[in-house]
């Protein structure tokens, strides 16, 4: 018997690709009561073929067929005529063999079976240093490259269907070994390359149109935060506009970076998607409402928003279960957890706001999930796909919004155009809701801050069956302590108080200050939303956005760099 003594046995396993290799055996072990001693292991397709020392043991093993494992059912069978793998005795000790080629697409392809979604559309490639499988290759860092390219080719053959892909935590120096990624899948949507160790975007360029004759041109979010590259730009003057436009120059669809919206544009110089150079409308758009080129919400993009949002919190409190209907198959979900104590003067005296409150809930959550800790201690976590989603929502303490409270929320929405999987333009709409819950078991009350982009309802499909014209394609949740709702209400909002040739505190700001300027209503709700996040007075609200080419995002961005830097009187 290859692999074994003589004596032993070969038996072929069906089920296991829920787990890993290391959590099999260890399972096995136990059902067993004693160590199972598997002296080989080989993979074709999805079948694990081990050998293990007699027949007795390879009996012992088939009484556990139809057991479950890792959500699946495993089963044994005894091969009476062992499948050969090679010459020389390869082990799971990644001992030299005769068919070395093989052993290495064998564990390939068990690794590739144990990383992808149930649908083969999302592939989750991160961490490989401390893959069992990975470590069984004993590949070194010289051969990292070829591993990679030989992974995009397995996988390129068995899920060409794949539209996400996460090489996160690789410690990667270069793009090198996946440069021909869109070679292998030229629909990818989703790309995760964070907390790695890439120190110049010249390194994105093997994947985009600088440097690839087959570049992501169908990439939508992409994720880079925690490589040194992007922690440099940031700290630079005006680092965000520039890290934004950095990727904008090499992948010029991108409308999602980190976790963030982003307004898409097209490559200067390059061919714009057919239907826009032509002039012509793009994919149909089923929305209720005309896209228009505005950042405020108007009467009908309010109206969607309205019943959406009551909708969606109705059924995260009663049934969250029922949110599968409304979250598209690819859909994105990132909770970010700020633990950081409020420092608004409503949140020094009101005892919600001082009240100790234990965010290890969805920490303990997070920790599953592909995360991103930061200075300001937050803690990000991102899963992908509907079932995942809507498990993770599952797992968050239940809560109450007090949704009959109007006054307790505020929700901005606009709408954008983002690129589709097929190139073409498709309207989205962009709505950010800020608001508080109490946690139904504790009582504690704390504030959040909510991005949903939302895309048309395709016909036919549940979203569409329920009623709801739009599907979430990606859903942003921070949490932090309670800050109350005083910044959005007219009373105590300098911004909102009526003042100034605008009928706001920023309109009087901004002829008091020499600005020489008749804010737009669009302005206004840019400045309204800018002052409530980070504090600052009218006056210098506008300063801040002026700073910035009133370029909300960038502004947001660039605050916690030069917060420092500014004198007291430039917060409220």
């Amino acid at each position: 018997m290859l692999g074994g003594s003589p004596g032993s046995a070969q038996v072929s396993l069906k089920g296991w690709r829920g787990g890993t290799e290391t959590s099999l055996i260890k399972f096995l072990d136990t059902k067993v009561g004693r160590p199972v001693n598997i002296a080989d292991i080989h993979y074709c397709g999805e079948i694990m073929y081990m050998t293990v020392p007699n027949r007795a043991t390879a009996q012992e093993l088939l009484k556990l067929s139809g057991i479950r494992f890792a959500g699946d059912k495993l089963s044994f069978q005894l091969k009476t005529h062992p499948v050969k793998f090679g010459t020389g005795g390869a082990g799971r000790d990644g001992a030299a063999s005769g068919s070395d080629s093989l052993k290495l697409k064998d564990r390939l392809i068990a690794l590739l079976q144990t990383r992808v979604d149930m649908q083969g559309s999302s592939l989750d490639l991160s961490g490989l240093a401390h893959d069992n499988i990975i470590m069984s290759l004993g590949t070194d860092s010289q051969q990292e490259d070829k591993m990679y390219k030989a992974i995009l080719v397995i996988a390129s053959q068995m899920y060409p269907g794949l539209i996400a892909i996460s090489f996160a935590n690789n410690s990667l120096r270069s793009l090198r070994g996946i440069a021909d990624l869109g070679l292998h899948f030229p629909n990818i949507r989703t790309l995760s390359l964070m907390s790695n160790i890439l120190s110049d975007f010249s390194s994105l360029d093997c994947l985009s149109s600088i440097g690839s004759t087959v570049p992501l041109t169908q990439l939508s979010e992409l994720i880079l935060a925690g490589n040194p590259m992007v922690e440099a730009e940031l700290a630079q003057p005006n680092g965000g506009h520039n890290y934004v436009d950095k990727v904008h120059q090499r992948f010029p669809t991108i409308s999602m970076l980190d976790m963030n919206p982003i307004t898409p544009r097209a490559q200067p110089g390059a061919p714009l998607p057919t239907a826009v150079a032509s002039g012509e409308d793009a994919a149909p758009k089923h929305l209720p409402f005309a896209t228009e080129q505005s950042f405020v919400e108007n009467q009908d993009i309010g109206d969607l928003a309205n019943v959406f949002l009551d909708g969606f919190f109705n059924l995260y409190d009663a049934n969250r279960g029922a949110l599968a209907n409304i979250y598209d198959q690819t859909a994105q979900f990132s909770l970010m957890v700020d633990t950081s104590h409020p420092t608004s003067k409503f949140a020094q005296t009101n005892p919600d706001s001082q009240k100790h409150v234990d965010f290890s809930a969805y920490i303990r959550i997070s920790r599953n999930l592909t995360r991103v800790k930061s200075q300001h201690k937050r803690i990000s976590a991102l899963v992908v796909g509907r079932a995942a989603v809507i498990q993770t929502i599952a797992q968050l303490p239940a809560t109450q919004h007090p949704i009959q409270e109007p006054h307790r929320f505020s929700f901005d929405a606009w709408q954008t155009d983002v690129t589709n999987a097929g190139g073409q333009a498709q309207a989205v709409a962009i709505v950010v809701v800020h608001g508080e819950f109490v946690e139904q078991q504790t009582q504690n009350r704390a504030s959040f801050d909510r991005t949903f982009v939302l895309a048309p309802a395709p016909p036919g499909s549940p979203a569409a069956a329920a009623g709801s014209p739009c599907i979430i394609t990606n859903d942003q949740l921070t949490i932090r302590r309670y800050n109350g709702f005083e910044s959005w209400t007219p009373a105590s909002s300098g911004l909102d108080a009526s003042s100034g040739t605008n009928g706001t505190a920023v309109g009087a700001a901004a002829e008091a200050g020499g600005l020489g300027m008749s804010l737009t209503p669009e302005q206004q709700e840019m400045a309204r939303v800018l002052q409530e996040q980070t504090g600052l007075n009218a006056e210098w609200t506008l300063k801040c956005l002026e700073s910035y080419g009133w370029n909300y995002q960038v502004a947001l961005t660039e605050f916690p760099q030069v917060r420092g830097t500014l004198p007291p009187e430039a917060f409220q």
